[in-house]
């Protein structure tokens, strides 16, 4: 094997190139910061692991402007975005979650966007073009980190070539992780994941199925969930949007799933006989755990590596963008200079909470799609049967209601408590993982507003601080305040009186994240205060350093 003694310097490596390496590299790319990110694995993607990206993200893909892109991949825009439960193809519709296709509406009633389908497949290759399109950001692929250590100044990591074996030292300012469930740099770190490692086994089989509906009646969809006797058995998810499709079984008893009889499996689930060619089969285990700590010093653990969700409702990778947004905007301030080191241990106190949150829900909706429970009359044409097949298909639709069109879980979560975010005394509103209640409450989302047509308010957010006056309000103060710190703001007077009824005071200040750090109906009494907690300065920082280093935790130097 051959080694080189050679050093790249870099400020911000990433070690994980799915889409949250991905995004996190476009994130940095965007706002001028030099970034290495190195993948093990080929350029080349297996069978997509998600399917569907979430409006949140998708606001996120607007922030970065490949939304276009993400929108055009090729999913039929007149294609319906309903769930269907069915008994087989050939039986009984018992109950449908009805969704209008894109072509029907593209936005939502609280974004400018709305979750749609796009395949992993799909999906990473654009991110992966948008950071590339940053001059400054590098991916190498097939390059692993092997290990790292760090001091008060930076993070050396030991990167090795998997194709001629040579190996390389590389100096970063900082280190994410972004590496997966099985993640080097978690393990190198000794950071622990609690939770549920071993839920269940999962097949997942994937089929291209010539002329899908031809072998059925039922309306289209892009799911179908089959339900037998023994209650959900498995499902068929539509993934390129004209012919392939995944088919999913769930289990226990990993060698019989390995086993399964697959032909008999599909042509109990299509209730017939049919020509299909199977492209791939994926064994996996669904899990929910969480880290018990998202960093250490310059080190942070970001998507898959932080923590890990049942994939039902597609909260794993969706949860993990934010992770990404959530970080991006904190080391390019500090990188830049007008953000202090301490910023950048607000991302625990901010992302674990959410990350969990997140993680319960996906759990819960996996329970809510296996719950329609045994029930003998099911095929039944009689009476019982009708009757059975009623009250199943009633419970399924409500029940995955919240699993597949959950505004709250995606728009609701607020980061409070937060060490950079200032608080103006108010009661936080009650966290709901369904539905979602616009607010301005320090922390939460800013909410979107239609201020032209095809203008959001969120289009104003994504780079440096915004500080929005409604009416005529005095802002010399967080301005100066601002300048003096170097924190770049922006001040935009909105003239809506939707948007001005929504956000609900006189004066808001957004993140780059598009999160509310401030708000009031005039200017605060100590701006210098205000804009010095949101760029790391503030003196909960400070507190929690001390709380920190008197537990024994690596704090950032």
């Amino acid at each position: 094997m051959n080694e080189r003694a050679s050093i790249t310097e870099t400020p911000v490596l990433i070690a994980g190139g799915g889409p949250i390496g991905l995004a996190l590299a476009a994130d940095l790319g965007r706002r001028g910061i030099k970034t290495l990110l190195v993948e093990r694995n080929q350029n080349k993607l297996g069978p997509a692991k998600m399917l569907e990206v979430s409006v949140r993200t998708l606001e996120f893909c607007r922030s970065l402007g490949v939304i276009d892109q993400v929108r055009n991949w090729g999913f039929p825009f007149d294609y319906p975005l309903d769930n269907a439960f069915v008994t087989d193809m050939q039986g009984y519709e018992i109950g449908r979650l009805k969704a209008p296709s894109l072509g029907q509406r593209r936005d939502s009633d609280f974004s400018p966007e709305r979750g749609m389908m796009c395949p992993q497949t799909w999906f990473d290759p654009i991110l992966q073009n948008c950071a590339r399109s940053f001059p400054h950001v590098t991916i190498r692929h097939q390059v692993k980190l092997e290990a790292f250590t760090q001091d008060p100044d930076g993070v050396t990591a030991t990167l090795r070539n998997q194709n001629t074996g040579v190996a390389e030292a590389v100096r970063a300012r900082y280190l994410v992780g972004c590496d997966g469930f099985d993640s080097r740099v978690r393990e190198l770190l000794g950071i622990e994941v609690r939770g549920e490692r071993h839920i269940d086994w999962s097949m997942n089989v994937y089929l291209r199925i010539p002329d899908f509906f031809s072998h059925h009646d039922k309306k289209p969809a892009v799911r179908y969930v089959f339900v037998g006797p023994e209650g959900t058995w498995s499902f068929i998810s539509l993934v390129d949007g004209k012919d392939l499709w995944r088919l999913q079984f769930v289990g226990v008893d990993k060698d019989k799933l390995e086993s399964l009889d697959v032909a008999a499996l599909v042509r109990r689930a299509m209730g017939r006989e049919l020509t299909y060619t199977i492209e791939d089969k994926t064994l996996w285990v669904r899990k929910r755990t969480v880290a018990d700590r998202f960093m250490d010093g310059r080190v942070f653990l970001a998507g898959d590596s932080a923590h890990a969700h049942p994939p039902n409702g597609g909260l794993g990778m969706n949860t993990g963008l934010q992770d990404a947004f959530d970080l991006g905007w904190k080391l390019a301030a500090v990188l830049q200079g007008w953000g202090e080191p301490a910023l950048l241990e607000s991302y625990d106190p901010e992302r674990r909470p959410a990350s969990a949150r997140a993680a319960e829900v996906s759990l819960q909706n996996y329970r809510r799609l296996i719950s329609a429970g045994q029930q003998a009359e099911i095929y039944a044409d009689t009476p019982a049967g009708e009757a059975a097949r009623k009250t199943i298909g009633e419970r399924l639709v409500e029940e995955n209601r919240k699993s597949w069109q959950p505004t709250g879980v995606h728009l609701g979560y607020i980061y409070h408590p937060s060490p950079v975010i200032v608080p103006d005394g108010t009661e936080k509103p009650a966290d709901d993982t369904f539905g979602y209640e616009p607010t301005t409450f320090p922390g939460a989302r800013a909410p979107h507003v239609w201020l032209a047509p095809d203008k959001s308010m969120l289009d104003l957010f994504g780079h440096g601080f915004v500080l929005l006056k409604f009416g005529d309000v005095p802002t010399g103060g967080i301005e100066a305040a601002a300048a003096k710190r170097g924190v770049p703001l922006s001040v935009h007077r909105i003239d809506n009186h939707e948007a001005a009824a929504l956000y609900a005071r006189a004066l808001v200040l957004v993140r780059p994240d598009g999160h509310v750090a401030w708000r009031g109906d005039g200017e605060p009494e100590a701006p210098l205060a205000v804009i010095d907690t949101v760029r790391g300065a503030g003196p909960r920082i400070a507190a929690r350093r001390a709380d920190e280093a008197a537990a024994g935790l690596n704090v950032t130097s």
